[in-house]
């Protein structure tokens, strides 16, 4: 799928790369955060790195690091899962998620935000068509 990116996006990756000297593949921003993928195999080490940028951005940074197989990123990037699935039905691919009741707020976000986040990311770098969270 062609990822199409908007001039804040561009900006957002630019600023974001200029400070960490990582590659970022996919960028998403929603009111109050930015949520940044990262190429295969890089993660970000300094943590006050990640605290300035906030300050510069005014936004909260969410960082997931891709990997070319789709469970591998899902147990790195949802870290209270119990349970993860992925099916094929009819032309859909299906990602189900079972967490915790004590984790399945933090899972979904303040007003969704965050499996929202989840669902365009999933949708642009992995072709999946629906997220259940149970």
């Amino acid at each position: 799928m062609e990822i199409k990116l908007d001039t804040d996006t561009i900006r957002m990756i630019h600023l974001f790369e200029s400070f960490t000297r990582l590659s970022v593949k996919d960028c998403l921003i929603f009111d109050d955060s930015v949520y940044f993928l990262l190429d295969e195999n890089q993660k970000v080490d300094n943590n006050g790195l990640l605290k300035m940028l906030e300050n510069i951005m005014k936004k909260r940074i969410i960082i997931f690091s891709y990997t070319p197989n789709l469970l591998e990123f899902l147990r790195s990037s949802i870290k209270n899962a119990r349970e993860i699935k992925v099916r094929n039905e009819k032309d859909k691919k299906i990602v189900e998620i079972t967490v915790d009741a004590i984790y399945k707020s933090k899972v979904i976000g303040k007003n969704g935000r965050n499996i929202n986040a989840l669902r365009k990311i999933l949708k642009r770098n992995y072709e999946v068509d629906e997220v259940v969270v149970k």
